[in-house]
């Protein structure tokens, strides 16, 4: 059956530059091939920046404007350095087949795209004759790899030696492009940038396996490709919602004008609470347990107690669903209004009133139009582990799960037109991983054979011999073997026992009960508990040195600077200069099954994207969601299935499984 394909302009450049550098056959590179490092200085003042919108929003505002471009690398002729207005830069067949670095290459290709939009760049295909794509690839990438800060500063610090002055690109807050176009100092701090992110890539490219690299650059691609949107149901979720807030609004006491007064008080509160004769929460953040064991507890006796849990939950949806109905856009055009000169006081009539008139606007640009998307960032190695991490203001690995208050912000996403979603993830990639680490043969085994894995936990571990599968036997046991599987293998303690078995496991037990179930799966799981310790003597034996811990996949788990703290703890850090971190033997476990784990994952990534199947919409933790034709969804589905169910070669015997199902939009 042959394999779907897609034309991606992207992968036929990373093909070409491997043939550039080492033809098949060749056991050295023809040419080197051109490497440009290229930076972009773009207007921003207090309200229009980066720290303040998320990236796409930020290049298609109306304030946007690229005033210098500086490019320092080599090509075939020798060194080359320029910097000035993109508009006066003639010389872009130097960008043929070349490779093109940027320190946060998200942002910079971004803006490289919106000046071709704008044709203030060209459109290389139509003014040069046989042109190919240009490879992107990201020197802040790069650093976070090899355990360096994220930013250039603290890149060039720690891996150059090298005290960067940001100084000039503070002064140019609130200057426009005319008043810095012809400022020498500006000009000469842009060129040095672009020299720093050269002299990065130059040193440490090597250490960076072209894979990761090729992930890095697919990762920010995928999010500024975006997710279609299904923008009626957007709609009237947003509706929904505000339409409960507002009624949840007005049962508390001491809102008496819903524009002026503040729902989430604390002050207020603490005194409605004293008049009540009851406790008032520390916290009212949304992952505050404190407060959630509040709202459970006086729900029921206090109206008021009960429309706090609801304007809380549904102000927290309404920030997500906003967030995704104010980035929508239509082939590359914004489809909400550009940001306000300054911001508005929301809680003003007149400003709300201002919103909601501009909110309209916006439904009917969306709605007049074909398909609308919603761009999207992942932070590439946004965890210790290597694992990606949310960014941008919305994080697509950790949407609200099912219906909520009557909406789901999951089905508001939608494959294209034609298409259907193939969502395919890893089996519990993880228990596995860490019964493949300690050799636990008789456990692997019967997850071989096709036993339920937190059955095959209750058969080796928790006395199970029925012939039958357990979960027709004893739900009660399959629960809290699932939390046994998923919660104590990175030594968990019996205190966090209590709510790991509510989380993971759906079931309520004591102290008592969660302190027996530590022991005994610490005095049957041997081997991880052992584990546990070889990590801990390794990390505590480096005291005055760095600790690496190498993965089944060759890279390396590094933890820097280890010492004993006056308190008798073992800490390090996890990024050169960074902040010092407590670490023993079940949370370097941990880093290193999810490490493992994440790599397995990488590589059905790249083979999934290699294979052209599909297009790959995102992804979270070990889960990808695939867009295909639909007449194509059964083949694709099993093309997919096939590479997620592939054990890599560097962890050969651990069996590796995979689910693929077809939808109309996403879900879980």
């Amino acid at each position: 059956m042959p394999p779907i394909t897609n034309n991606q302009p992207e992968s036929e450049a990373i093909d070409n530059l491997r043939m550039q550098i080492a033809p098949e056959g060749s056991g050295s590179p023809l040419t080197a091939p051109t490497v440009l490092a290229i930076d972009f200085e773009t207007y921003y003042d207090r309200d229009y920046s980066l720290k303040k919108m998320d990236a796409w929003s930020y290049v298609h505002h109306s304030k946007f404007d690229c005033y210098l471009m500086s490019i320092y690398g080599t090509t075939a002729s020798g060194p080359f350095e320029w910097a000035g207005h993109p508009e006066g830069f003639a010389q872009w067949e130097i960008f043929n087949n070349a490779i093109l670095v940027a320190h946060n290459a998200a942002f910079d290709s971004l803006v490289f795209k919106r000046l071709q939009s704008l044709k203030v760049i060209p459109d290389f295909k139509s003014h040069i004759s046989g042109f190919q794509f240009p490879v992107w690839r990201c020197t802040a990438s790069m650093s976070v790899y090899l355990s360096a800060p994220r930013s250039l500063k603290g890149a060039c610090k720690q891996l150059l030696d090298i005290d960067v002055d940001k100084t000039q690109r503070d002064k140019a807050k609130g200057q426009s492009g005319t008043e810095l176009l012809d400022n020498e100092d500006m000009t000469a701090y842009a060129l040095e940038d672009a020299r720093l992110c050269y002299l990065l890539w130059d040193r440490y490219n090597h250490l960076w396996p072209e894979e990761e690299q090729e992930l890095a650059t697919l990762t920010y691609e995928w999010g500024q490709q975006g997710i279609v949107v299904d923008f009626q149901r957007l709609e009237k979720s947003i509706q929904s919602l505000e339409s409960q807030r507002f009624n949840a609004v007005q049962q508390l006491p001491w809102v008496k004008d819903i524009y002026k007064d503040k729902p989430l008080s604390r002050q207020k509160l603490g005194i409605a609470c004293r008049e009540a004769g009851i406790p008032c929460p520390v916290s009212l953040a949304m992952d505050s347990p404190e407060c959630a064991a509040w709202e459970e507890k006086y729900g029921s006796e206090y109206v008021w107690v009960d429309a706090m849990r609801i304007y809380r939950r549904t102000n927290m949806l309404l920030k997500r669903f906003n967030t995704v109905r104010s980035r929508l856009f239509v082939e590359g055009r914004a489809c909400s209004p550009s940001a306000p000169q300054s911001a508005p006081n929301h809680d003003s009539r007149e400003a709300r009133l201002e919103l909601a008139t501009a909110t309209k606007r916006s439904a009917v640009a969306i709605v007049t139009s074909h398909v609308c998307r919603f761009p999207y960032g992942l932070k590439y190695f946004g965890a210790v582990p290597g694992r990606w991490s949310g960014d941008a203001g919305f994080n697509v690995q950790n949407m609200p799960r099912g219906e909520l208050f009557d909406v789901d912000l999951r089905r508001c996403f939608i494959p294209a037109p034609g298409n259907v979603f193939i969502v395919a993830d890893l089996c519990q990639i993880e228990p596995r991983v860490l019964a493949w680490l300690i050799d636990d043969q008789a456990f692997l085994d019967l997850v071989r054979d096709g036993v339920d894995i937190y059955e095959a936990h209750a058969r080796s571990t928790m006395d199970y011999t029925d012939s039958r599968p357990l979960k027709d036997v004893d739900s009660g046991m399959r629960s809290l073997a699932k939390a046994r599987t998923l919660g104590l293998g990175y030594g968990c303690g019996p205190k966090k026992f209590v709510a790991v078995a509510k989380n993971l496991g759906g079931i309520d037990i004591t102290f008592a009960e969660a302190r027996q179930s530590v022991q005994d799966f610490r005095s049957k799981n041997v081997r991880i508990s052992n584990l546990w310790k070889r990590l801990d003597r390794e990390f505590k034996r480096s005291a005055g040195g760095d600790y690496h811990v190498e993965l089944p996949s060759g890279r390396e788990l590094r933890y820097l600077s280890v010492c004993k703290n006056p308190h008798g703890y073992y800490t390090a850090t996890t990024e050169r200069g960074g902040r010092r971190r407590k670490l023993y033997g079940g949370l370097l476990t941990e880093n290193l099954v999810q490490a493992t784990a994440r790599d397995v994952f990488a590589e059905h990534l790249l083979a999934i994207q290699r294979a052209g199947i599909g297009r790959i919409v995102f992804h979270v933790h070990d889960e990808v969601i695939v867009e295909v034709p639909e007449s194509m969804a059964d083949q694709a589905r099993e093309q997919i299935l096939a590479i997620m169910s592939t054990t890599p070669e560097w962890i050969a015997g651990c069996p590796v499984e995979a689910e693929a199902t077809i939808h109309k939009h996403y879900t879980k």
